[in-house]
């Protein structure tokens, strides 16, 4: 990928690039054009004033260095101004660009990311490319004009000795294009085991409760151990290719171009072809060249070590995102007809032509062993995930043909893990209701029976949870949740699991709650328990990703085995009870 080709890349779509670069480019001309002059003096100042013992010069050639002292810090000033609000501004767009593409794709497309793929490209990968502005595309493009302008001065002053040191530049480029090919296959391979890395210990700082509690930590140290030696021998391969191209060029500058140059000028001079002044200013200017040569070799193999990075920030800003119509969704009646899923890489389907209605202001049950596909079901109709076949309507409105904004403003989904974040009480809550007021985060959190808890916390709604809600129990975690569900109050609520964690007396007065909330609601309860199945409008049993019954509890218990069978081993003495009458 050419650099003109990366840079309309990375600024598709993403404004404010354009104006700082060329304020930068109009200064690299600047610098370029200072730059020419002390070479220039230091030849008068050899030829008239050391050789001509012209010592009235001297002064003007002082005071011209002075002068280009002052123009040249003026212009680096006014570049790092300039770069600076280029860097600063690029990267919250970015970062901005790169969020917002997460948080749109499909969910099928986000779970080929892992943790640590993820945090790499926004933390890591997004520093490599603020750089590519100024260290890769102005620099790079600066120092092959600058190196061209001297090239021709170079000829202008002894073509024959500009002809001679020229040679050598071919072979820089050959040798440094080869390394920096080894550069990025190393670099390539140290993405992909940073990536992993970052996933293991994103992994273990989330899940450090259960590496406690079963004695994983030599097991855990012992797997860093091994990332450690494979991060180490890539990054010594990757340091050896970098600095062989570094080594190379300054080999070659120092002990061949320069000995070389010294040797021929010195026989020019002794020979009469040349002055010591032009010789003098000619090796002078060669170095300015061959250090842009030098800087231009860099480039290229920095380059191709960052495009790694690069390129896996431009494979996030070409995803596609949604793009589908934002529609409100008028009811809450739910028709699911022929619904059939299987997750990605996997040849069996999940669900298996399921079909069923849940009419505005019913409550439905849905049951099944683990692994039926009953929280597939709740995942597809919160708009988680895409069905492979079948159509689901809501209102009227079919759910794949919206987007997930629509989706969200019509149903909300308490999980039995619920989504909980390192913030305060107050803020996990106000995430769904943003001007919520005290007095509705108060009512929704009594309704869910988490208030009085909250009450005795060290400062109530603004005491921190913790990550994932570590600080609070299984039970509180699910109250919490729940309460969030009420503040959004949506017009349907899926419940998946989400009393689980609690005792029969709390799930029981959240229930009274949920039915006086939901008197024009549309809810659907994934559970196991009768409490709560007892009380549904409708009872849907799943097997096998298949709708084995359907029906109301009275209508199910004891003439489907299925459905028996689901409660038999929990609930025998109900049963037996029951089954007598």
């Amino acid at each position: 990928m050419t650099r003109f080709k990366i840079y309309k890349e990375l600024t598709n779509g993403i404004s404010g690039t354009k104006k700082p670069l060329i304020a930068l480019s109009f200064l690299k001309l600047w610098a370029l054009g200072i730059g020419i002059i002390p070479p220039l003096l230091y030849a008068y100042l050899i030829n008239s004033v050391m050789i001509g013992k012209n010592i009235n010069k001297l002064w003007a050639i002082i005071c011209a260095y002075i002068l280009i002292y002052i123009l040249l810090t003026v212009g680096i000033v006014l570049s790092k101004k300039f770069s600076n609000r280029l860097i600063l501004k690029y990267d919250i767009k970015i970062k901005h660009m790169l969020l917002k593409k997460y948080t749109t794709i499909d969910s099928m497309s986000y779970n080929k990311f892992s943790t640590g793929d993820v945090k790499s490209r926004i933390e890591n990968d997004t520093v490599v490319v603020e750089s590519f502005f100024t260290d890769y595309f102005l620099e790079f493009y600066y120092d092959i004009i600058y190196s061209f302008v001297l090239a021709i001065i170079l000829l202008c002053l002894n073509w024959q000795l500009a002809l001679l040191s020229l040679i050598f530049i071919p072979m820089t480029f050959v040798v440094v294009n080869f390394l920096g090919k080894k550069t990025k296959q190393a670099g390539e391979k140290l993405w992909k085991i940073n990536t992993k890395y970052e996933t293991f210990l994103h992994m273990t700082f989330q899940n450090w409760k259960d590496v406690k509690i079963n004695n994983l930590e030599d097991k855990l140290f012992e797997e860093l151990n091994v990332y450690y030696k494979k991060i180490r021998r890539i990054w010594f391969l990757n340091q050896i290719y970098w600095h062989l191209g570094l080594s190379f060029s300054f080999f070659q500058r120092n002990f061949i171009t320069q000995m070389f140059l010294y040797f021929v000028g010195g026989l020019f001079v002794i020979k009469g072809y040349s002055e010591v002044g032009t010789v003098l200013v000619f090796i002078n200017f060669y170095g300015q060249f061959y250090d842009l040569i030098k800087n231009i070799c860099d480039s290229i193999i920095r380059l191709k070590n960052d495009s790694v990075n690069i390129e896996k920030v431009i494979e996030i800003l070409n995803l596609e995102t949604e793009k589908k119509a934002n529609l409100p969704i008028i009811d809450g009646n739910i028709i699911v007809e022929n619904l059939s899923f299987k997750y990605q890489d996997n040849d069996e389907f999940v669900l298996k032509n399921i079909s069923f209605e849940v009419k505005n202001g019913e409550h439905l049950a849905i049951v099944g062993e683990s692994g039926s596909g009953k929280s597939t079901i709740a995942k597809i109709l919160s708009g988680q995930i895409i069905p492979q076949k079948g159509n689901i309507l809501i209102g009227g409105v079919d759910i794949n043909a919206i987007d997930s904004k629509s989706i969200s403003k019509k149903i909300s989904i308490v999980m039995q893990e619920p989504t909980l974040f390192n913030l305060t009480v107050r803020e996990n809550l106000l995430m769904v209701k943003p001007e919520a007021k005290d007095e509705e985060l108060t009512e929704c959190c009594r309704k869910a029976s988490i208030y009085d808890f909250i009450e005795t916390l060290p400062n109530k709604f603004d005491t921190i949870i913790g990550e994932k809600g570590v600080k609070l129990s299984g039970g509180q975690k699910q109250r919490l949740s729940i309460a969030r569900a009420f503040l959004q109050n949506n017009d349907i609520i899926i419940f998946d699991e989400s009393t689980s964690a609690l005792d029969s007396e709390k799930e029981r007065d959240i229930i009274n709650e949920i039915k006086n909330l939901s008197k024009d609601k549309t809810l659907i309860s994934i559970a196991h328990r009768l409490s709560t199945i007892q009380s549904c409008d409708k009872v849907i049993v799943i097997k096998d990703g298949f709708i084995m019954a359907e029906g109301t509890h009275e209508e199910l218990k004891g003439k489907n085995e299925n459905y028996d069978f689901l409660f038999k081993k929990q609930y025998n003495n109900w049963y037996r009870k029951n089954m007598s009458i």
